[in-house]
């Protein structure tokens, strides 16, 4: 039987380009977004383009509810789920000293809850699958940060806190358990963000200065943009056949090299402590 791969923040972005490298390959999909009308649409284009059975969801990882909703329609619809891409995250910028708790909490409880929410809706039909593949979209800014970016960034040091704890959780059920790092990509990301935010924490998502401030920290981070079809064409196998970790692009090796090497000499001196 054809596997199904499902992808939260499907609709548009890098969540439907993954979506459109798994019909390709064959698989059957599942787009869940908060905008399932968009969803839909882009499911019904896969199932033209590719041949391949698409369906398009409802689903607001901010709600519990509907995510085990959107769960039990995939499982009515092709009685499976092979591979679950988390892939939600809201984007907010500011200094820390702006940043007020109920931004923390917004931006936190989606991206971070939320991802949490996919996993513990989706991890008993992954249990079924010959071979489940649980992904997480952290973002390569875990890897060389910027400023003005500490709600997103500290979401997704968490996501990948998460599934690291996943990996070692679901390891016995042979779920594979795999994070990507995205970098810079031209997509909706702060439209759908902005979107997403609710009324009483209506703001611009970002201001010209932070946008400013987290260029000047951070030059690289904003020089390899490139489209979310080439950045989920990198991932793709990676991504299909369970790898640990996947950076869609750029040149990360210094500043993953560099921190590692940091931690290396912490954990040696620690090794020689009482």
């Amino acid at each position: 039987m054809t596997e199904v791969a499902v992808i939260t923040g499907g609709a548009s972005g890098f969540g439907l380009a993954l979506g459109a490298r798994c019909a390709e390959r064959g698989l059957r999909v599942a787009l869940l977004d908060r905008d399932g009308e968009r969803a839909e649409a882009e499911a019904e284009a896969l199932r033209e383009t590719h041949g391949v059975d698409a369906v398009g969801l409802t689903a607001d990882v901010a709600d519990d509810g509907g995510v085990r909703a959107a769960a039990g329609a995939v499982l009515d619809r092709f009685g499976r789920a092979d591979l679950v891409v988390s892939n939600v995250g809201v984007q907010l910028f500011g200094a820390v000293e702006r940043l007020t708790d109920e931004e923390w909490r917004w931006v936190l409880d989606v991206n971070v809850v939320g991802a949490a929410r996919v996993a513990r809706a989706f991890v008993p039909p992954l249990r079924a699958a010959p071979a489940g593949r649980l992904a997480f979209t952290a973002s390569s800014s875990v890897l060389d940060p910027a400023g003005r970016m500490a709600a997103y960034q500290a979401s997704k040091f968490a996501v990948l806190g998460l599934a690291e704890t996943l990996r070692l959780e679901l390891g016995d059920d042979g779920i594979a358990v795999c994070v990507l790092f995205p970098s810079g990509m031209a997509s909706r990301h702060l439209e759908t963000s902005a979107a997403a935010q609710p009324d009483h924490l209506r703001r611009p998502i970002g201001e010209q200065e932070d946008f400013e401030a987290m260029a000047a920290s951070n030059p690289a981070m904003v020089q390899a943009v490139v489209s979310p079809e080439e950045a989920a064409g990198n991932v793709i196998d990676a991504l299909l056949n369970g790898e640990r970790y996947a950076i869609t692009h750029g040149d990360l090796l210094t500043p993953v090299t560099t921190r590692h090497e940091h931690l290396r000499r912490a954990a040696t001196a620690a090794r020689g402590t009482g």
